[in-house]
């Protein structure tokens, strides 16, 4: 009865420690830092210091298994998007050595481009940006003819707000369509894509399935981010929206999906309806949130993984917030300056309780995130 958790210096890597830690499981924290977030945390069991799997991906597959063959451990849970698909390609071979509850590695890879998710999306008739592929560099003039500015130019398998950007006229767009092809080295068949901005707040649906059927749901509101242009929240609500989490599930479904996925949406200003954005298939940062009203993702996967299913979740409690109070800090210091107001600001911001990294129970991992901040900021003279 044991777990290896992957990128365990990140705050939801923390979370799912704390989650697996609270419920007797033990934990390694494995990282490829040598002191990481989830490794100060008392309900850490043990360490394991991995090669970067960005960096060096053949060696960090070697490692993890060379780890698993002297350390067992029951359940490999993975949780960024660099080791979620490193080893989902792997899994067949770590498989032998431990159980992964991951979808397939075709299929992550098929839901994480988002020009085939709009594909899909459409299929479905399920609501989604206007979407425009660009597939030589003249085919920006005609998009910039037709398409209603501002709009969003996304790499295809980004996550987060990597690789995003935005263009308000036509000279933008094609200043900063070549920027963010020349930082990301892409090469033309992995242009960026081109979609229309939708203005409205952002939501994710949070779920776990089991082959194709769904297990249990979470849904949230963002209520700050950062950058704040569009990033990961800093400060966010467990909501109930019934129609979005239909679509959510009928996407997934669609994929026969099975692990854990979070579906992001944008609650258009002009309707009132849900359109998708994207699918993180993957654990997501605002995990703890989903923890605290109800819904224990970690502990529910570990249960899936070992014992073959697990009992579905009906509800979770909605106006509960959880925020990480040290990057909310830094967010609500952008929004001051690029709006000159705080958005959002109320009870949770003069009542700051669940917060995603400081907690009584387990306090180190605090202290060890303002370490790495402060490392941070001396390496790059901030």
């Amino acid at each position: 009865m044991s777990v290896l958790v992957t990128a365990s210096d990140s705050p939801k890597a923390l979370s799912v420690i704390r989650s697996l830690g609270r419920a007797g499981i033990p934990v390694t924290a494995a990282a490829d830092t040598g002191s990481s977030l989830g490794a100060s945390s008392k309900y850490c069991t043990g360490t394991f210091r991995y090669p970067s799997p960005r960096g060096f991906p053949e060696e960090y597959i070697r490692a993890l298994s060379g780890f698993l063959d002297h350390h067992p451990h029951d359940v490999l849970m993975p949780v960024h998007s660099a080791d979620t698909y490193l080893i989902a390609k792997f899994r067949e071979r770590l498989g032998t050595q431990t159980k992964i509850p991951l979808h397939t590695y075709e299929a992550i890879c098929e839901v994480n481009d988002k020009s085939r998710l709009v594909q899909a999306a459409r299929d479905l008739a399920i609501p989604c940006p206007e979407t425009y592929t660009v597939h030589e560099l003249s085919d920006l003039g005609v998009i910039a003819g037709k398409a209603e500015f501002p709009l969003v130019i996304k790499i295809r398998d980004s996550s987060g707000s990597v690789g995003v950007d935005y263009a308000s006229s036509p000279q933008e767009l094609k200043t900063k369509f070549s920027s963010v092809i020349q930082k990301h080295g892409l090469a033309q068949p992995d242009y960026p894509i081109i979609q229309e901005y939708i203005k409205g707040e952002g939501y994710g649906v949070s779920m776990l399935f089991n082959n194709g059927d769904p297990r249990a749901t979470c849904t949230h509101r963002r209520l700050r981010e950062y950058p704040v242009t569009g990033g990961p929240s800093t400060l966010r609500e467990s909501v109930s929206h019934p129609a979005m989490e239909k679509i959510a599930r009928d996407l997934l479904g669609h994929y026969q999906w099975h692990g854990l996925a979070m579906v992001e949406f944008k609650l258009r200003d002009s309707d009132k309806k849900p359109v998708l954005i994207e699918v993180n298939p993957r654990m997501w940062g605002s995990i703890n949130l989903s923890i605290l009203a109800g819904v224990d993702f970690p502990h529910l996967l570990y249960t899936m993984a070992m014992e073959g299913d697990v009992k579905p979740v009906s509800g979770h409690a909605t106006g509960v917030f959880s925020r990480n109070c040290l990057s909310d800090a830094v967010a609500i210091g952008s929004y001051l300056f690029h709006t000159a107001g705080i958005k959002n600001f109320g009870a949770a911001d003069l009542f700051p309780l669940n917060d995603d990294i400081i907690s009584a129970d387990d306090p180190l991992p605090f202290f060890r995130f303002l370490e790495t901040g402060f490392e941070f900021m001396l390496n790059h003279k901030v």
